[in-house]
């Protein structure tokens, strides 16, 4: 089943992107690998061109990305097998390749790797350097051995001193096949279980909403056994994502302080529409865990030999009262029991009012847009999918990114920080409770879908390595810098005569006061090559400034990374080429004339 489930898949990637038509499946299926562990289900082209590296002299690396959930910064290198078996040897192989290809890197001995390895490499590395991070490795494989074949994989790789400081992941191809289904067809919740609690303890209860129980970790197991893929975690802000740092803490305490885990570990919460007490039973019904996936997950998939033994943990099970709105309810109790754990922002604030609101809005709208405000939630299928531009579905968070970038002029944020779309309540408030009409909110996402198309395009037959990497890394950038010029110069919005301190800058351009259609209804005949040579005419104008700071930027990554050298170095730049030089004025003009 698992088999069938992954061609399936490779089919579909092979029909949605054009780039990948001709690879072969061994290709493919590290996209299909990625597209569901790391991509929340998710993969265009441009960023396919972000994270694949494969081909020769890659250092053992098929794609490179980075993980932020968690709390724990990572730069992921990954390779991908396509068998349907894989010796052990092989296995440790791949992983101290991969070690090597790091170590090469680190003592800036990269000559013998490819270029698009080399760019990816530093480019994703440099995005993490200011806050810390760690590598890495994960293996994809359509290999699927039975559990004790996994566990001496597990143990030599577990002897290798070079590896050590590393974490260590393989995906295989039952895991992938299960993750895939649980993206496209999530379960909201279960419908009716139940839990043994310890009847001595007692019961602390909450009025009729809430008690508070030591829950057996036995019977916490068999919830997990029956429905950790049809709804346990579906109300969970996030599903199981190994985190070497705190796994290990919790495991040793499973191995060697069973009886003690009470004291050690804050224990879990359910949430559920209503609950019954039957002696030493608790029933459930309509229920999930909003808090405790990785503990519950670890308990379940805990093997050894003291694994029957019980214990128990704290467990809170609550619900809500008539006038409450259930949804509503399992946010608040998710996103305060969440808080001060290592979870994502935009995991916290996946089921608020504004963000379902905005949803709703833009689906209801014309065009119709398709608007993910949860990880792993499907909207669409993908019949469905096919009938729409791939411009009308995408994720919060890179709604928040375009809209960050373009309206308020903040590439370096969205790019680099893009974690403060969530995180920092101003920025989050600015996004995502301002008004933004439909209407603007369409042109920037088929601005962003012309420039993705744009980049595709370019980057085949682009020979300057400083233009592809503005290409490849300058999205943000570029569509910051179209929204600049049409505030400044085709809507009159910005006066720049008046721009004198640092602080005028910022307040002139993250004001946000776009309103309306962004390009010309119907558009003119010639509106794709026009914006081509817009497009094509930033990429020139940005990478030669940048050629001319060579002394003092490190890579184009570096350059993209603050909102303050956008203002001060590539606007002013703008500025003096498309304002103050008419024969560019007039260059510009034609430019701007296919937008609103």
């Amino acid at each position: 089943m698992s088999k069938e489930i992954i061609q399936k898949e490779i089919a579909v990637i092979r029909q949605d992107l054009k780039a990948v038509k001709d690879l072969s499946d061994e290709y493919v299926f590290s996209l299909v690998a990625f597209k569901y562990i790391y991509n929340n289900g998710r993969l265009d082209t441009t960023e396919f061109k972000d994270c694949f590296v494969d081909g020769k002299n890659d250092g053992g690396v098929d794609l490179i990305t980075t993980n932020g959930r968690d709390g724990q910064n990572q730069l992921v290198l990954i390779q991908s097998k396509y068998v349907e078996n894989i010796g052990n040897q092989e296995i440790i192989d791949v992983f101290t390749k991969m070690e090597q290809t790091v170590n090469n890197f680190l003592e800036h001995r990269t000559g013998g790797y490819n270029a698009r390895l080399r760019r990816v490499f530093k480019e994703k590395k440099s995005s993490l350097e200011d806050e810390g991070f760690d590598y890495h490795f994960v293996l994809f494989t359509k290999f699927a051995p039975d559990s004790k074949r996994r566990e001496v994989i597990r143990e030599e790789l577990d002897t290798i001193d070079s590896l050590k400081e590393y974490q260590l992941d393989i995906i295989y191809g039952d895991m992938l096949a299960e993750q895939i289904q649980n993206v496209q067809e999530p379960v909201r919740h279960v419908k009716e279980g139940r839990v043994k609690y310890s009847k001595n303890h007692g019961v602390i209860k909450y009025g009729e909403n809430g008690i508070l129980i030591d829950v057996s970790a036995n019977s916490l197991r068999d919830l997990y056994d029956r429905y950790k893929n049809h709804g346990l975690f579906e109300q969970n802000f996030r599903y199981f994502v190994r985190n070497k740092r705190i796994d290990d803490r919790i495991l040793q305490s499973l191995h060697n302080k069973r009886q003690s885990f009470w004291f050690l570990n804050n224990g879990i919460i359910i949430a559920c529409k209503d609950f019954s007490i039957d002696g030493d039973i608790i029933k459930l019904y309509e229920f999930s865990i909003v808090n405790g996936c990785q503990t519950t997950t670890l308990i379940g998939d805990f093997k050894s030999e003291n694994e029957g033994n019980d214990f128990v943990l704290p467990c809170k099970i609550v619900k809500p009262d008539s006038k409450t709105n259930y949804d509503d309810f399992v946010a608040d109790i998710g996103e305060a029991s969440n808080s001060q754990k290592p979870i994502s922002d935009r995991d916290l604030r996946s089921n608020r009012e504004e963000q379902r609101q905005l949803q709703k809005r833009l689906k209801e709208g014309t065009p119709e847009i398709y608007l993910e405000i949860k990880r792993g939630e499907t909207l669409l299928t993908p019949a469905r999918k096919r009938n729409l531009q791939p411009w009308q579905y995408l994720t919060n968070e890179a709604y928040g990114q375009y809209v960050l970038a373009f309206c308020y002029q903040q590439p370096g944020t969205a790019r680099s920080s893009k974690a403060k779309v969530f995180s920092d309540d101003a920025t989050y408030k600015t996004i995502f409770r301002s008004h933004l009409e439909n209407s603007s909110i369409a042109g920037i996402l088929q601005l962003n879908y012309e420039l993705s198309r744009y980049t595709d395009m370019a980057l085949k037959t682009i020979a300057d390595l400083d233009q592809e990497n503005v290409l490849g890394n300058g999205r943000f950038i570029i569509l910051a810098c179209i929204g600049f010029l049409l505030a400044a110069v085709k809507r009159k919005q910005i006066d720049i005569k008046k721009i004198v301190s640092e602080d005028d800058w910022e307040k002139e351009l993250t004001k946000g006061s776009f309103k309306g259609i962004i390009f010309k209804e119907p558009k003119i005949g010639d509106f794709e090559t026009i914006l081509d040579s817009l497009f094509s005419d930033l990429v020139l104008e940005i990478s030669s400034l940048y050629q001319g700071r060579v002394n003092e930027e490190k890579t184009v990554s570096n350059f993209f990374k603050t909102d303050k050298k956008y203002r001060n170095v590539i606007l002013k730049h703008l500025i003096s080429r498309y304002v103050n030089n008419k024969m560019k004025a007039n260059e510009l003009d034609k430019y701007l004339n296919i937008f609103a």
